[in-house]
C-alpha cells in the first residue's frame, strides 16, 4: 500500500500544480487582453504578475513531483527560479497597484534595484544555506517566501480596500478580501510548518491544495470583476459629463440662433433687391436646419438626464400636449388627426419620456407627409391586453423603403441627402423607449405610409 499511496500523492500534487499553472496562464492572457483594449499600464503589470505566478507554481511543481534529491544542482537551480518568481509576483502586484493609484509608471531605477535585491535574496536563501540545518534552511527558504508573500498580499489588499480611487463595488470587496485572506493563509501555513520543524506537532486539515486553487481563482476573477465595475463607473461618469456638456452647449447655442433668425426676418422685409432677399432666404434655411439639430441634441440630452417617474398617464392629455407643440410645423394644419377620444386610455409610464416619443413620431408624420393626396391623416390608436399597452401612430405619408427600415433608428441616419431632419428623431425615440423598458415596431411601405407601434409592458 505504501508505494501506491506515494503514487497517489504525487498524482494529486501533479493535478493541483497543473490546474494552478493553467489558471495562471488564463489570467495572464485575460489581463494582457484587457490591457491592450483599455491601454492601462497596471493591467499589463498585473498580467506579468500572473506569468510570474505561473513560473513559480510550475517550477515548484517540478520540484515537488519529479525531484527527490535535495542536493542536486538542477534542483537548486529550479528552486532559485521558483523563489525568484514568487518574489517577482509580489513585486509586480504591488507595482501594478502603485500604477493604478498614482496613474504613472513605477520608477524604473527603483524597480531594477528591487529586482537585483530579490535575485540575491532568492539565490542566498536557496543555495548558500542549502547545507544548513532544517530549521535555518526552512526559515531562509520557504519562510522568507511565505512571509514576503503574506506581507505583500496584505499590503495590496489594504490599498484596494481603503484607496478612494477604487470603486466600492462587489468586485473591489471580493478582490481586497481574497488578497487579505490569501495573505493570512500564507502566514498560517508558515506557522504550521514552523511548529512542525521545531518538533511541535500541529495537526492541520490537509486542504492546502484546494485552498490554493480557491483563493487563486477568487483573486483572478475578482480582479476582472473589479476592473469591469470600475470601467463601467468611469464610463457612466463620462457619459453624464458629456450629456451635461451637450445640454449646456445646445441651450447656449440656440439663443444666438434665435437672434440671427430674427435679423434675417427683418432683412427680408427691409431689403428690396431680389438677389439680396434670396441670400437671406438661404441663410434663414440653414439657420433653421442648425436650430433643428440643436433642438434634437437638447431633446436627447434631456431624455438621458431626466430621472424616471412612473405614474398614471392619460393618452388624450399627452396627445393634446404633443399637438400644441407641433401644430405650427409646416403642413400640420392640412393633416387631420384621427383619434378616438372616448374610452379609458390610461396607462403607467413616465410622462417626459412618452412626451419625447410622441413628439418625435408625430413631428415625423407631419414632416414626411404627402399633402397632395385627398385625405392626409395621422391615426393614433390605443390597445390594452392585460398589462401590455400598444400605442400606434399611423400615417398615409411618403413611407419608407423596405431596405431602409432596419437603419432608421441609427444615430444621424437619413435615407437620402434630400431628406429633411437631422437623423436623430427616431434614435431619440428608441433611447427614450429603452429607459421605460418599451419597444417600437415599424411597418412601412414606400409611397403608402408608415405605422409605428409602441409596446409597453407592465403599463
Amino acid at each position: 500500500m505504501g508505494p501506491l499511496n506515494l503514487f497517489e500523492d504525487h498524482t494529486r500534487l501533479l493535478y493541483i500544480y497543473l490546474a494552478e499553472v493553467i489558471l495562471g496562464l488564463i489570467f495572464y492572457f485575460i489581463f494582457r487582453h484587457f490591457g491592450k483594449l483599455a491601454r492601462r499600464r497596471f493591467l499589463f503589470t498585473w498580467a506579468l504578475s500572473w506569468m510570474a505566478f505561473t513560473i513559480y507554481i510550475g517550477s515548484s511543481g517540478v520540484i515537488a513531483v519529479f525531484m527527490d534529491v535535495n542536493g542536486s544542482l538542477i534542483r537548486k537551480a529550479v528552486s532559485v527560479v521558483a523563489q525568484l518568481s514568487c518574489f517577482l509576483q509580489i513585486i509586480l502586484i504591488l507595482r501594478g497597484t502603485y500604477e493604478l493609484v498614482y496613474e504613472r509608471a513605477f520608477p524604473r531605477r527603483r524597480f531594477n534595484m528591487i529586482l537585483i535585491a530579490s535575485a540575491v535574496l532568492a539565490f542566498f536563501s536557496v543555495v548558500a544555506f542549502s547545507q544548513s540545518g532544517p530549521f535555518s534552511y526552512y526559515l531562509l527558504s520557504f519562510g522568507s517566501r511565505a512571509i514576503i508573500t503574506g506581507i505583500g498580499f496584505l499590503l495590496a489588499g489594504m490599498v484596494v480596500w481603503t484607496n478612494k480611487k477604487f470603486s466600492k463595488g462587489f468586485g473591489q470587496q471580493l478582490l481586497s478580501s481574497s488578497l487579505i485572506i490569501f495573505s493570512a493563509y500564507q502566514l498560517y501555513y508558515f506557522t504550521i510548518k514552523l511548529f512542525n520543524v521545531l518538533g511541535i506537532k500541529v495537526n492541520a486539515l490537509d486542504l492546502f491544495g484546494a485552498v490554493d486553487l480557491l483563493l487563486i481563482s477568487l483573486m483572478g476573477m475578482s480582479m476582472v470583476m473589479w476592473f469591469l465595475e470600475d470601467e463601467r463607473e468611469n464610463l457612466n461618469r463620462e457619459n453624464k459629463e458629456l450629456d451635461s456638456f451637450l445640454s449646456s452647449t445646445s441651450h447656449d447655442l440656440r439663443t444666438p440662433i434665435a437672434s440671427i433668425l430674427g435679423l434675417t426676418y427683418l432683412g427680408k422685409i427691409e431689403l428690396q433687391e431680389e438677389k439680396a432677399r434670396s441670400f437671406m432666404d438661404m441663410i434663414e434655411e440653414r439657420i433653421k436646419k442648425l436650430d433643428l439639430v440643436m433642438g434634437d441634441i437638447l431633446s436627447l440630452s434631456r431624455s438621458k438626464k431626466i430621472d424616471l417617474k412612473v405614474e398614471e398617464l392619460d393618452l388624450t392629455r399627452l396627445l393634446d400636449d404633443t399637438i400644441a407643440d407641433i401644430r405650427f410645423n409646416k403642413g400640420a394644419s392640412a393633416i387631420s388627426l384621427d383619434y378616438n377620444y372616448e374610452g379609458n386610455h390610461v396607462f403607467k409610464s413616465d410622462y417626459n419620456q412618452m412626451k419625447i416619443i410622441l413628439n418625435n413620431l408625430m413631428a415625423n408624420a407631419v414632416k414626411y407627409h404627402n399633402l397632395e393626396q385627398p385625405n392626409p391623416f395621422i391615426r393614433v390608436t390605443f390597445k390594452r391586453a392585460k398589462q401590455v399597452v400598444e400605442i400606434s401612430v399611423e400615417d398615409n405619408g411618403k413611407g419608407i423603403a423596405k431596405e431602409n427600415v432596419p437603419k432608421i433608428f441609427d444615430m444621424f441616419y437619413r435615407a437620402s441627402k434630400d431628406t429633411e431632419g437631422t437623423g436623430l428623431g427616431l434614435y431619440i425615440v428608441q433611447e427614450a423607449l429603452r429607459k421605460i423598458k418599451g419597444i417600437v415596431l415599424v411597418d412601412s411601405e414606400l409611397g403608402k405610409g408608415s405605422v409605428f407601434k409602441i409596446i409597453l409592458e407592465n403599463a
